[in-house]
């Protein structure tokens, strides 16, 4: 019988020795595939943190113009991306920019404006078909984003849907990858837009954004420089390859990662690791981009965590089964030594009995194979089980809970396996279904002669301790939590200033860790110059007042980030006094300063300009002067204070140009818009100036007859003249005063558009004076100038006001006659005037010259249709003319 139980206990102990090698072997599986997880949540969290930090960049650059009121031109945009310091905010940004919608009809006009606001070289280039255009209007850092200014980023489709997506959601959309024009290594690459809108407001729905649209902010993301330290502690771990999807849904690779070496982008494209044992993927978004990170454990990491993690447990399992065994085998063979020696210790027995009946607690024994021998009265008050039930069942049978901790059970059977006493607590089930913690302590039963005989086991309830303790837990860590992720620093000090407590975002604004700070450093050396002047001055006072609120200046973290803080504080002092601790409090106003600072600069700017000596503004209610700046009263020449009250009709050149500005102003202004427009208005002494006039409705004005209005006038006569001058020298022959070419060819197109709309007819004469080199050698320059013009003023006389006479050059000059129906009598006209010149020509000095002409004659539509061929065909007839000697009424 000894060798039976031996052989079954040696192959049970066998069988759960393979069993525990195999849920070992699955318990690292699961270890191994937890810290892959891990791993791969930070590589996900890094590549998030790293594509959203230049979102921050641009919503900063849009609430900039949104405070500067849209006059965020290129000096303010570069000054905001010089201040932010792109390589080390945000690593792997080329630059940013500002994309401008433009309509394909407006682009000359879109073109020629940029140009004029001192930039000469601006041109829109490679643009596509589609309409509207997304041009590039400013980029920083120019150098090396030059090759994007002025491009249409819209005439590329993964490009243009992302700008479109931004536009239409209202928040910021990363791209598909696209290759950047701004890379010389030409990698794979991201465009980063954030949308901004007029008044610095999202309108609510696509269409309304699409319609307030400004512009768009846009980053240049270059995915290499971007992730190039993105493995760090996951490569001795993970093999994993980062892709994004593309609009077609397909997976375009940005990076991976095999055996801690990153592979290049032709490598990356084919790296799979879908064969691998532990092969993972996750999707997660961006920006509205989505990306995909599959991941794997290296081979090495695979065998290091895998590989041997049951050898150990089976080569202690089978040594354990055979002592097991041999020990059953020499129970078994004692046995009859035991029942005498259990005669023996019946009387020691009973006397326990007694004394563990009459405890509290509940008292069993068992045998030496854990089966239940006796119990008290307690341990059926506290289990709920009787003795009937209880005696020759193991206690694990009776009150092992789901919930009850594995380790600690296995701990308790390893000791008392080898005959040892042990103490732990333990989650236990009634009855009735009830779970209940217990504090168990086990004694082994030894008889005189030494030997094991069974074990006492004494149970004390503890659950009303143990839900104190966990709600005591709960209500630290609670409190932990508010008070290392509260939104704000909190820290106390001790009497030198030294960090005695600081919680994790303090930490995070100074750069260092609790071990690094905590009775070592000083809150002085996180501060400014500034900062430390204002400590220095105020932490004394502190100590003794005992409180300060509201204290501001500027911390700087060992990694230089600069954030502006208001400090409040309260002290805390011993039975004797003494200072001990300062209870601090620190928030982030970094912002709230910056605003700050900026609403006070607007304030100056805005005062500046209301005092502009360049731009009179007036303040309107019911159309009179309630306020006006002193350029009002110099533009229009009235002495100071004498306009205020008066009606703004006194302005105006007549009531017909009063009246008609207040019909079309201010119903656009009661609708929310602005009016613009340039007009005469008149001077105190009558005078007549022009004027550009814009003018917008306050707000909070009640929208009737009382509502105020501000006006802003710009005195613009000076460039209306000099516009008038420049027009009439470029379109007008400088001696003649005729139209010269240019003004011809447009007339000329003109005639043909009416006539053929209208079905008319004209004709086109070309003229040659002859004898006119004559009068220029034997009389000279300047009388051959009198010639000419003589000659201009006998073909102006000799037409009709609709008809043009223009001057080409030298001595040859074209008449245009205006399209009529029938067709007219070209060449009664044309005689007239040959006769008009053939009259001899008295020059200033009182010589008398003559000059005849050459006359060529071309009709439409009968000779052509273009200004060209019309043109051609009456140059032709005139030199044929010229050659035949002949004029019109002799012509062939």
């Amino acid at each position: 019988m000894a060798w039976v139980a031996a052989s079954v206990v040696l192959s049970v102990g066998l069988a759960l020795t393979a069993g525990a090698a195999v849920w070992q072997q699955r318990g690292a599986l699961a270890e191994a595939r937890s810290q892959q997880q891990r791993q791969a949540e930070r590589l996900q969290d890094d590549v998030t943190t790293r594509l959203t930090l230049p979102v921050y960049g641009l919503k900063g650059a849009r609430g900039a113009m949104a405070a500067l009121d849209h006059r965020f031109d290129g000096p303010a945009f570069d000054a905001y991306v010089a201040a932010r310091d792109l390589g080390r905010e945000f690593p792997g940004v080329r630059g940013f920019g500002f994309i401008e919608r433009v309509a394909r009809t407006d682009l000359p006009a879109f073109e020629a404006a940029h140009q004029r606001q001192g930039r000469p070289e601006f041109r829109v280039h490679g643009s596509g078909s589609d309409d509207p255009l997304y041009v590039v209007t400013q980029v920083t850092p120019f150098s090396r984003n030059l090759a994007a200014w002025g491009i249409d980023t819209g005439a590329h489709p993964v490009r243009r849907q992302a700008i479109e997506q931004a536009v239409d959601t209202g928040d910021a959309v990363l791209s598909a990858p696209v290759q950047l024009i701004q890379d010389p290594l030409k990698g794979p690459g991201l465009l980063l837009f954030v949308p901004a809108y007029r008044e610095g407001l999202d309108p609510g729905t696509p269409a309304d954004r699409r319609q307030a649209l400004m512009g768009v902010f846009y980053a240049p993301l270059v995915v290499n420089d971007m992730l190039r330290d993105l493995a760090g502690p996951a490569a001795p771990l993970l093999d994993f390859k980062l892709c994004a999807r593309m609009p077609d849904g397909s997976q375009h690779a940005l990076m991976a990662v095999q055996s801690g070496r990153m592979l290049p982008l032709d490598e990356a494209a084919s790296f799979s690791l879908a064969e691998a044992a532990t092969f993972d993927e996750r999707r997660f978004s961006v920006a509205g981009r989505e990306f995909l990170l599959v991941t794997a454990l290296t081979p090495e990491a695979a065998r290091r965590l895998l590989g041997l993690s049951g050898m150990t447990l089976e080569i202690g399992g089978a040594l354990l089964s055979f002592l097991l065994a041999l020990t059953v085998y020499l129970l078994a063979a004692g046995r009859s030594r035991a029942e005498r020696l259990a005669r023996d210790m019946t009387a020691d027995l009973s006397r326990l009995a007694m004394v563990a009946s009459h405890t509290t607690n509940a008292v069993f024994i068992t045998d030496t194979d854990r089966r239940i021998t006796w119990v008290n009265p307690g341990f059926s008050r506290i289990t709920g089980y009787t003795g009937e039930e209880a005696i020759g069942r193991r206690p694990s049978e009776l009150l092992h809970s789901e919930r009850t901790n594995a380790d600690t059970v296995h701990g308790m059977r390893e000791a008392m396996a080898v005959g040892l006493g042990c103490k732990s607590e333990l989650l236990n089930r009634r009855k009735d279904g009830e779970d209940y913690w217990v504090d168990v302590e086990v004694q082994p039963l030894i008889d005189p002669r030494g030997l094991l005989t069974g074990f006492m086991v004494i149970e004390s309830d503890i659950t009303a301790r143990k839900a104190l303790q966990a709600q005591a837990e709960e209500a630290r860590e609670s409190l932990q939590d508010l008070y290392d992720n509260a939104p704000c620093a909190y820290y106390s000090l001790d009497a030198e200033g030294r960090f005695l407590q600081i919680n994790a975002v303090g930490l995070a604004w100074f750069g260092c860790s609790a071990a690094e700070a905590i009775g070592r450093l000083k809150s002085t050396e996180f501060l400014s110059q500034e900062g430390q002047a204002v400590f220095a001055e105020a932490f004394p006072r502190f100590k003794q007042q005992g409180h300060i609120a509201g204290l501001e200046f500027d911390v700087v973290s060992r990694q230089g980030v600069r954030r502006r803080v208001s400090l409040s504080a309260t002290a805390v002092y011993g039975a004797d006094g003494e200072f001990l601790r300062s209870r601090s409090v620190m928030f982030d106003i970094s912002e709230t300063h910056r605003i700050r600072q900026q609403l006070h600069q607007l304030t100056l700017d805005q005062e500046a300009m209301l005092q502009s000596d360049l731009v009179g503004i007036l303040k309107l209610h019911d159309r009179r002067i309630v306020w006006r700046n002193p350029a009002v009263e110099r533009m229009f020449g009235h002495a100071e204070g004498e306009l205020l009250g008066a009606p703004v009709r006194v302005l105006y050149a007549d009531d017909t140009s009063y009246a008609t500005l207040g019909a079309l102003a201010y119903p656009q202004l009661k609708a929310g818009g602005r009016f613009r427009t340039q007009l005469q208005m008149r001077r105190k002494d009558g005078a007549l100036i022009w004027v550009d006039l814009s003018g917008v409705e306050l707000p909070g004005a009640a929208g009737g007859r009382d509502a105020e209005s501000l006006w802003m006038m710009v005195d613009i006569t000076q460039s209306k003249a000099h516009e008038a001058r420049m027009e009439r020298a470029a379109l007008h022959d400088a001696l003649t005063g005729l139209p010269n070419r240019l003004l011809l060819a447009d007339r000329l197109r003109q005639a043909i558009a009416a006539a053929e709309r209208n079905g008319l007819v004209f004709s086109l004469a070309y003229l040659d004076l002859n004898g006119f080199k004559q009068v220029n050698d034997s009389q000279g320059h300047d009388a051959g100038d009198e010639v000419l013009k003589a000659v201009a003023a006998r073909l102006q006389a000799g037409l009709r006001a609709s008809d043009t006479v223009a001057r080409l050059g030298g001595d040859e000059f074209v008449v245009l006659l205006n399209p009529q129906q029938p067709a007219p009598d070209a060449d009664l006209v044309l005689n007239r005037l040959l006769d008009a010149l053939g009259e001899p020509i008295v020059l200033s000095n009182g010589t008398t010259v003559g000059v005849g002409s050459s006359l060529g004659l071309a009709h439409f539509p009968a000779d052509g249709r273009t200004p060209d061929a019309l043109m051609r065909r009456a140059d032709e007839a005139m030199f044929a003319n010229k050659r035949a000697a002949r004029g019109l009424r002799n012509r062939a």
